[in-house]
């Protein structure tokens, strides 16, 4: 079956603890923002396929193996016989706000997913499966990996394409020395709907008003601000905007709600649904995700998620998702 999406990137064995040896690989889950939004997809029941190299180690036949197990297709994913599977522990405090605080342990540097460059494009199952996809979903974090990867996303947003081309802005600082963020808004110009966080937009951009925004980045059909815990914003080419406001989360690790929430917002797409049913699923992936301490999670039930698509305005507002389930509060 050919996917409806595919996600191209760099894909981590996320590990338990930094290791100070061998990491353990029977530990390790399957992470990295485009291998997260597949997972989500892939539970949504959305065709999706994950397209990228893996290191021939354990660590890489660990990732391999959970994304099989969670539905995607690896088909198109080729393996470095020398270069490694990148990795990444986290720890988790709180914050000067009282909100958990994540700091992450990379190791990814010289990895296999670094070594991709524009002749990946061409092996014959990347081919293939790009060229049959509904929408290719990329991210900044792949550019910033190496040179060779900024190329290949160049390439990937600037040569014909059958499907739209989705870019979550996913601005690193400590990924980019010079910070200079030029490269990704080119990369952001080039696609046919962007994704960015509004304190991203402020840093990337210099604002996050949607207007502005729009007057920086005229060229994407759709611009999708993700206003942290306060609301989405979708605001089209004539500048018309949507607004749909987040909901109450209690919060157990915030990492993995942005690609939770892009993996959402596609699956609306890729059904062709309105513009806030795609940002209420973007919403109800992401709080999934915000419960958990990995950095995907298991969709909240079917029946919770219809309701909540076909809810009111104040029925939406009164929704609390916890660890425990989805609960209403009284007014």
């Amino acid at each position: 079956m050919q996917p409806t999406v595919v996600c191209l990137g760099e894909a981590l064995a996320l590990l338990p603890d930094v290791p100070t040896g061998e990491p353990d690989a029977a530990l390790a889950r399957a992470a990295g923002a485009e291998v997260n939004v597949a997972l989500g997809l892939a539970g949504a029941g959305v065709a999706a396929a994950w397209v990228g190299r893996l290191g021939d180690d354990a660590l890489g036949a660990a990732v391999r193996s959970a994304l099989d197990a969670g539905g995607v297709d690896t088909g198109a994913v080729e393996i470095d016989p020398v270069r490694p599977t990148g990795s990444y522990a986290k720890s988790v405090s709180l914050g000067p706000d009282g909100e958990p605080a994540t700091r992450m342990h990379y190791r990814r540097a010289g990895s296999a997913a670094s070594a991709m460059g524009p002749a990946f494009l061409a092996r014959p199952p990347v081919r293939e499966r790009l060229a049959a996809a509904s929408f290719v979903h990329v991210s900044g974090i792949t550019a910033a990996l190496s040179d060779s990867c900024a190329a290949l996303m160049r390439e990937v947003l600037s040569v014909p394409r059958g499907g739209r081309a989705v870019f979550d802005v996913n601005w690193r600082e400590q990924m980019w020395p010079a910070g200079d963020p030029a490269v990704v808004v080119g990369l952001a110009g080039l696609a046919d709907v962007v994704l960015v966080g509004g304190d991203e937009a402020r840093r990337v951009l210099g604002t996050d008003d949607p207007v502005a925004l729009r007057r920086l980045l005229p060229g994407p059909a759709l611009l999708v601000i993700k206003d942290g815990a306060r609301r989405a914003l979708a605001v089209d080419r004539d500048g018309d905007v949507v607004e749909q406001p987040a909901l109450r989360v209690d919060v157990v690790e915030p990492v993995g709600a942005g690609d939770a929430f892009a993996a959402g917002l596609l699956t609306g797409l890729a059904g062709g649904e309105p513009i806030r049913r795609c940002l209420r699923r973007g919403h109800l992936g992401a709080a999934a995700v915000l419960t958990v301490s990995g950095d995907s999670a298991a969709p909240l039930p079917a029946r919770t998620v219809s309701r909540l698509l076909g809810s009111g305005e104040r029925e939406w507002a009164d929704v609390v998702v916890s660890a425990v389930g989805v609960r209403e509060v009284a007014r």
